[in-house]
């Protein structure tokens, strides 16, 4: 039986293990997720770190730490899923899509909105200054628009394998 207690317990773990997890990779280096700053950020860094030939070198690196955390997710959500008491194929897309969801606006509402503005350390070397850029809140709800189909698809793929593996 589904239980909305794991799942909300399950959607708090995850999103302060994300935040921590996100949170140190840019204290540790802010270019991470570089393709993830407005474009203007980007350009800035670029021109101010004279690493314009380096660029699609990055842009190739996110690409693979994305599909390598997408294929992760997959797996995490299933089990999730599972664990909150999903049975059937549509309880398990359900609480995946959930799950994404809360994700996507944990990451927007508060790591974009809040601690990327306001935490100058994890700012990219060279943009320390573009606070107005930083600040860009609709930048980043047009980023994540689109992934809320995506979600479904990755919704999908995990109830299958939620269906398969347990």
């Amino acid at each position: 039986m589904f239980s909305i207690a794991r799942f909300l317990a399950a959607c708090l773990v995850m999103c302060l293990v994300f935040g921590v997890l996100v949170f140190g990779m840019l204290l540790m280096n802010p270019v991470s997720f570089i393709n993830s700053y407005p474009p203007e950020i980007q350009a800035e860094y670029y021109r101010s770190q004279s690493k314009e030939a380096a660029r699609r070198k990055l842009t190739v690196i996110m690409g693979i730490k994305k599909a390598a955390a997408l294929t992760a997710f997959l797996f995490l959500f299933a089990w999730m899923a599972k664990w909150a008491g999903a049975d059937t194929f549509g309880e398990g897309l359900m609480a995946v899509y959930g799950y994404g969801l809360v994700l996507a606006v944990f990451d927007t509402c508060f790591l974009d909105w809040v601690l990327f503005p306001n935490i100058r350390r994890i700012r990219l070397p060279g943009t320390e200054h573009m606070d107005r850029e930083y600040r860009q809140k609709w930048f980043h709800v047009k980023a994540m628009l689109p992934m809320l189909p995506l979600f479904a698809v990755g919704g999908v793929a995990a109830a299958l394998i939620m269906v398969w593996i347990w």
